[in-house]
């Protein structure tokens, strides 16, 4: 099967080579955004490499939790509603956390050619770490096809549940690209142009530092309006992290009416183009409607349309709007094999 060892740092792999491995998850697994998760003092990581020859077919990322509480609630395997308490045991300290630890998307980063086999010798790697320290394997925000392949792997002792779906609109550097979505998605659409054009709006692109005074405090009003709870100082300081990365180009959309002041943070990474937060302040209505359809789908949608970019990720969330504008979905999952079947890994029993 070739060689087959844990490293400790992310350096230890071609750049290049660890991102072909997997893009489903886009900027959120690549190389460069889990370097800096690698510096996260809140995570220890460690990452299973598989080699074949000069060949690189596996590179997957496990990190512990330093924290007595998860540092993402939704990261959490206890909050996942697994069936029949699956995830009760995975506490931040009783868990290894498989693929990711931020940003709620997860790529599996092994070569698609693995056979069942060899994926199912890979899961038993992990589960000796993970054993080793009596801690339960947690697979978060894993889309269809990885679930797929890693509950064949399991033999389906993998336990599952839905976490979501994540919106994607798909051919956007066709010329013709409006012309082919159904009449009902172009009607809104070219509603909300007539919404926007009615309503006066300054609209500018900036840098993240430029505008993160007031943007932080909208993005964090808009969080409290869902329910979330993320003070500015957070928004702001996560905002910079990713500004420091050298592989993407982040930016601000915003828009000023007369009573009305919004933005929408973006990141743009090689081919794709991600839609993050939005922040508006002001009633809703009418003003506010216009504001928002122009933030989240106009703006980012001609810019994508100028650059020849064809894929943009709308994330998660207010699906009825998106779908309304053309978007289609896909979803992840979160899945735990408990601290008992970890152990039966690792003896090889299962």
């Amino acid at each position: 099967m070739g060689d087959i060892h844990f490293t400790s740092a992310i350096a230890d792999f071609d750049r290049q080579q660890f991102d072909a491995l997997d893009r489903t998850a886009g900027f959120a697994s690549s190389y460069s955004r889990l370097l800096q998760k690698e510096r996260d003092a809140r995570w220890s990581s460690r990452y299973l490499e598989w080699t074949d020859g000069s060949r690189l077919r596996a590179a997957i990322p496990v990190y512990r939790s330093r924290m007595k509480a998860w540092p993402d609630p939704g990261y959490d395997p206890r909050s996942w509603g697994l069936p029949d308490g699956a995830g009760d045991g995975c506490s931040p300290e009783a868990t290894l956390m498989v693929g990711g630890c931020g940003d709620r998307r997860t790529g599996l980063h092994v070569d698609p050619d693995a056979t069942p086999g060899q994926l199912h010798g890979l899961l038993i790697e992990l589960a000796r770490l993970a054993a080793e320290e009596e801690r339960c394997l947690a697979f978060p925000y894993v889309y269809t096809e990885a679930r797929n392949v890693l509950a064949a792997a399991s033999h389906d002792r993998i336990v599952w549940t839905g976490l979501g779906r994540e919106a994607h609109m798909f051919g956007l550097s066709d010329p013709r690209w409006e012309s082919g979505l159904p009449s009902k998605v172009r009607n809104t659409i070219h509603r909300d142009r007539r919404k926007i054009a009615a309503v006066p709006m300054a609209v500018s692109r900036a840098r993240w530092d430029e505008v993160s005074a007031w943007a932080a405090e909208l993005i964090s009003l808009h969080y409290a309006g869902k329910g979330t709870s993320e003070r500015p100082e957070f928004v702001d300081l996560r905002y910079s992290e990713l500004q420091e990365n050298p592989d993407i180009d982040l930016f601000v959309f915003t828009a000023q009416s007369s009573g009305i002041r919004g933005v929408q943070t973006i990141v743009a990474w090689e081919d794709e183009l991600e839609v993050y937060d939005v922040g508006l302040d002001g009633e809703e209505g009418g003003e506010r409607f216009a504001l928002y359809v122009n933030l989240l789908f106009q703006l980012p949608f001609a810019y994508a349309r100028a650059r020849g970019i064809d894929h943009v990720r709308l994330g998660a969330k207010a699906e009825t709007p998106k779908a309304a504008r053309g978007a289609v979905f896909q979803d992840y999952h979160g899945g735990v094999l408990s601290a008992v079947e970890t152990r039966r890994f690792a003896r090889g029993e299962a």
